[in-house]
């Protein structure tokens, strides 16, 4: 469905939709500058994840100067570049869209956190011997080329997970571990971040994906955390991105990375997602889709959708009780100026989200 999400693993082998340690000056410094108009009960929605795609004529991007500006407008400072898009193709500093754009971000004071990438399957990798040095080759070449940018914020490593186990769990704690490190290696105070997400298809309506309970998801992130220079992590807000969910199942989850965020010394913030697939129960699904339909099946194409803003303002609110930040993933997707059948989305986010008179950082 959204080729912003990678393939990840849910506990099975079977691909699927893709699917701190830093202080509070770090998160103040992150924020300074940003408009805050909101009182202490909603989470500051700070930026958005892209997939990078080129566009015609080349070299471009789709994530360009009209587009920041479109981000800053609606108060969003940061961007998570996605893909293996940027930092690719370029045979000079004058036709590379990757310099471009992070000359865009310098200039407007935004921050970019750049993807370290993922070869197809990693989660079935024997080892993670091949894996590892793709990683160190992109995360050398990136800070190499990038890395003099005052917008080059970190790196984000796209492991997004949900809980593995046996061999799995092995090789994704060495993952995070040794990409992690490798970023550390070359860039010591630029924050690494991730964004797992969880399941709440308990009942296997959506596949035979293996279910964690919320306290299998908080050994399991404990773990991977404490061993890693992992620095925040963005959980994802939603299990498998269905309007029919609700805070009440949400909690235990964010209670649980809460948990194994304070436990190892890792920021929490939120990925509050802003494109949802419209059903109103799992009778609903069923009845639509059938059973075991996965939800980027193209069957579900006509019911994906942006959230309203009415919906994001009370995500917000749920997040708060565990973060004071957020970002989004389906802002590029459904919400920007660009994309034409959502443009009433945008400005309603506007109303939302825009800065007003008064300035400052939330604060717990």
């Amino acid at each position: 469905m959204h080729e912003t999400r990678q393939h990840r693993q849910k506990g099975t082998g079977r691909p699927v939709h893709w699917v701190v340690r830093c202080g509070w000056g770090l998160l103040l410094w992150m924020m300074a500058g940003c408009a805050w108009r909101h009182d202490g009960r909603q989470a500051h929605l700070i930026g958005c994840l892209w997939y990078v795609t080129p566009t015609a004529p080349a070299p471009a991007f789709d994530l360009n100067a009209a587009e920041l500006d479109a981000m800053k407008a609606l108060g969003m400072r940061v961007v998570v570049l996605l893909g293996s898009s940027f930092g690719a193709g370029a045979t000079g500093a004058t036709n590379d869209p990757t310099e471009a754009l992070f000359n865009a971000a310098d200039q407007r004071r935004m921050e970019l956190f750049v993807d370290t990438g993922a070869m197809p399957h990693w989660w079935a990798q024997p080892d993670a011997a091949a894996e590892l040095a793709r990683a160190q080759a992109r995360i050398q070449m990136l800070h190499q080329r990038y890395g003099h940018h005052p917008s080059f914020k970190g790196f984000y490593v796209p492991y997004e997970t949900y809980v593995m186990w046996g061999a799995q769990r092995e090789l994704s704690r060495t993952l995070y571990r040794e990409v992690a490190a490798a970023c550390k290696a070359i860039a010591p105070a630029r924050p690494v971040l991730i964004s797992p997400f969880f399941i709440l298809d308990d009942q296997q309506v959506l596949g035979d994906f293996r279910w964690a309970t919320p306290a299998d998801y908080a050994d399991f992130w404990t773990d991977i955390l404490r061993g890693s220079a992992i620095d925040i992590v963005a959980l994802q807000d939603r299990g498998e991105h269905l309007s029919y969910y609700t805070d009440a199942q949400c909690a235990p989850f964010f209670a649980a990375m809460k948990q194994a965020c304070d436990a190892a010394g890792k920021r929490l913030w939120a990925n509050v997602e802003t494109g949802e697939l419209r059903v109103d129960s799992p009778t609903e699904y069923v009845a639509k889709f059938g059973r075991k339909t996965h939800v980027n099946d193209p069957r579900t194409q006509p019911c994906w959708r942006g959230v309203p803003a009415e919906k994001l303002a009370a995500k917000l609110r749920f997040v708060r009780s565990y973060t004071p930040v957020a970002i989004t993933w389906g802002y590029r997707e459904f919400i920007r100026p660009a994309v034409s059948r959502t443009n009433h989305l945008y400005r309603d986010y506007q109303r939302l989200l825009a800065p007003g008179p008064s300035r400052g950082n939330p604060a717990n």
